[in-house]
């Protein structure tokens, strides 16, 4: 390998090693992580809270059957 092309390879290797450090340093992976976590569980209590809306819309409406009767 010619000197010039070991000097581009050290040059490029460095540019990605100081790109990486810059997205470690913004704990963006923890950022990440954490969005991921937190959209799975978002989901889950959203599902959580339309079970129970449409749990007490069906009691809402038995109750209201039952007064009318």
């Amino acid at each position: 390998m010619a000197e010039y092309e070991k000097d581009f390879v050290m040059r490029q290797a460095k540019d990605l090693a100081k790109g990486l450090s810059q997205f470690l340093e913004q704990d963006a992976i923890d950022q990440i992580l954490d969005v991921n976590q937190e959209s799975t569980q978002k989901k889950q209590l959203d599902k959580f809270i339309e079970n129970e809306l449409e749990r007490i819309k069906k009691d809402e409406a038995k109750n209201h059957d039952e007064v009318e009767d």
